[in-house]
């Protein structure tokens, strides 16, 4: 015998196929309509067969019909055949969906729930998130409990590291990035993302590489582009989305100070103190992916940041193809300006002078910039301030001044380290985004 909790476990799973927007109703209607026509159609066959005998069919029904038994019961006894009908029908659709689906899922009892998840994040919002290092990652785990239309499009100028060494050895886009991200938007993070993001330490040759980024550079070497390198790694992982660098072309970022110095190489840039202002890629024109340009096409919604502004947020963008995208979308452009400055790059930088730097490089102002309102404790503060880093400020005024919006949220993460949290982050996105089109 079944225990309590094991039949409210089952009705868990049976009532997922009752959901409106699953499909299952109307095919389970039009099963119990076509078993009904079936059998009238049958009753009918039956006494044509009979032809001048069928009295001796219908007459005992007759008898049922007009007695007190049928006027007393007849109507709770039919009700509860076509209740019985039903619900035999229904079970019978479940387990044959069950057991076609045994091929695919290990488990099959849990298609209505997976289904059901499928649907309703194929609903979501249409949203780029635009970025790189981080920041995206962390955007992009949060943004998949609400949506699964995603697209990131991620900076490939990185020159450290293992993408660095890679780069320098096969002369392709830096692949450390979009190994990230491809591990954030997997279905099985668990299991993909640990593998993609395993990092070898031992091996003369492959030490200090990740796995995802080896993965990245065979399949580009195999197919001979990078772009179609990253088209099969779509089709190889299940993803709630999809990933794409801003170009296929490898790039190197050459960043201009204030003092009017230019620093080439994402990677030295730190070693120079003070704030930038512009940032280029050379060569100066590379070639934007097709799919980057229908997404920002279609979107519904465009997130620049969290993450570095001159080397993982503005990269991307400086793409000439993607600029004119971006600037010609219907989308609802959003920046989130990072919590802290960095140092070479946004020193002494408040929240306008984000926008002011995302318009410089696009021509277009984002139309809402989030930022963060929970206060940091002293201890974090006073580490960043070691590093040469302060609490990016807000000034209302000249955001009222430039007529761009602004929402404070409490975004600080639980890490050591100021980062966004992401699920809050990503749950005030979709929520504003839902408001404003209900407005």
């Amino acid at each position: 015998m079944r225990s309590a909790s094991g039949v409210r476990a089952s009705w868990r799973t049976w009532r997922y196929w009752l959901v409106p927007g699953m499909g299952v109703k109307r095919h389970v209607t039009w099963a119990v309509l076509g078993a009904s026509v079936a059998i009238v159609g049958t009753i009918g066959f039956t006494l044509w067969l009979l032809g001048d005998q069928r009295d001796a069919l219908a007459a005992p029904i007759e008898d049922l019909l007009v007695g007190e038994s049928w006027a007393r019961a007849g109507g709770w006894a039919t009700g509860a055949l076509v209740v019985l009908g039903v619900a035999f029908t229904v079970a019978a659709i479940g387990r044959l969906n069950r057991s076609l689906l045994a091929n695919w899922l290990d488990r099959p009892q849990e298609a209505a729930q997976l289904l059901h998840r499928r649907l309703t994040l194929a609903r979501g919002p249409r949203i780029v998130a635009i970025g790189g290092g981080t920041g995206l990652s962390l955007l992009l785990r949060g943004l998949r409990e609400h949506t699964s239309n995603l697209t990131a499009v991620v900076a490939v100028s990185d020159d450290g590291g293992s993408s660095g060494r890679l780069r320098a050895a096969f002369g392709m886009p830096a692949p450390g990035d979009l190994s990230d991200c491809l591990a954030a938007l997997s279905v099985d993070e668990a299991s993909l993302g640990r593998l993609l993001q395993y990092r070898f330490t031992r091996g003369e040759e492959l030490q200090g590489h990740t796995f995802g980024n080896l993965l990245i550079t065979t399949l580009s070497e195999v197919e001979n582009d990078f772009g179609d390198a990253l088209r099969v790694m779509q089709r190889l992982l299940a993803l709630n989305g999809a990933v794409w660098p801003a170009t296929a072309q490898a790039v190197t970022l050459r960043v201009e100070k204030a003092d009017g110095s230019v620093i080439e190489g994402e990677s030295v840039l730190a070693a120079y103190p003070g704030p930038a202002t512009r940032v280029a890629l050379s060569p100066s024109a590379p070639e934007a992916l097709p799919e980057v340009l229908e997404a920002l096409a279609d979107a519904d919604l465009v997130v620049l940041g969290p993450g570095s502004l001159f080397t993982s947020t503005l990269p991307p963008i400086v793409v000439p193809a993607v600029a004119v995208a971006l600037r010609d979308s219907p989308a609802t452009l959003v920046l989130v300006v990072n919590i802290m400055t960095e140092a070479g790059e946004t020193d002494g930088f408040d929240a306008w002078d984000h926008v002011e730097a995302i318009e410089r490089h696009v021509g277009r102002r984002p139309d809402l910039v989030v930022v963060n309102a929970t206060p940091l404790d002293a201890e974090r503060v006073a580490a960043y301030r070691a590093e040469g880093a302060q609490v990016v400020g807000v000034d209302a005024g000249r955001f009222r001044a430039g007529n761009v919006a602004v929402v404070a949220w409490p975004l600080l993460g639980p890490a050591p380290q100021a980062q966004h949290d992401a699920p809050a982050l990503a749950r005030g996105l979709v929520t504003w985004w839902a408001q404003r089109g209900r407005a």
